[in-house]
């Protein structure tokens, strides 16, 4: 079964579960998950950061962590979304804008990270279906 990360509306509290009906392990509150889109992410494997997690920001909110190749599923209603990435002191990425719409209700996303001379930088770039795991 998939799992999908979602963020209580009340507590702001991000949880990964299993049924989009679920409660808050935090506040107790059901969820209230319009359930219309979703963005998915894999964190494509390198041994660079890989005990680190990457933290997932979606319009400039924090969203969770991804860990080394660990696909995560965000179930969100349409509309515009920004993606943003830092691992440890990476802060550098380049982010990206998926929309969700009832055309394309599904956005699948891979994030690496970009070896550099002086920092790393995170890419997020738009994958196909066949892409993920």
């Amino acid at each position: 079964m998939d799992k999908f990360r979602v963020k209580c509306n009340n507590c702001k509290n991000v949880i990964d579960v299993e049924n989009l009906n679920g409660v808050c392990s935090k506040c107790g509150r059901a969820l209230q998950t319009a359930t219309q889109g979703e963005i998915s992410i894999y964190r494509m494997g390198s041994p660079i950061g890989v005990a680190v997690g990457y933290g997932l920001y979606l319009n400039g909110e924090p969203y969770g962590h991804i860990a080394n190749k660990e696909l995560v599923k965000l179930s969100l209603p349409f509309g515009t979304y920004n993606l943003h990435c830092t691992c440890g002191l990476t802060r550098r990425c380049q982010d990206l804008v998926v929309e969700l719409t009832p055309e394309n209700p599904i956005a699948y996303v891979k994030a690496r990270i970009k070896a550099g001379f002086w920092t790393n930088k995170i890419i997020i770039e738009k994958a196909n279906k066949e892409d993920m795991p």
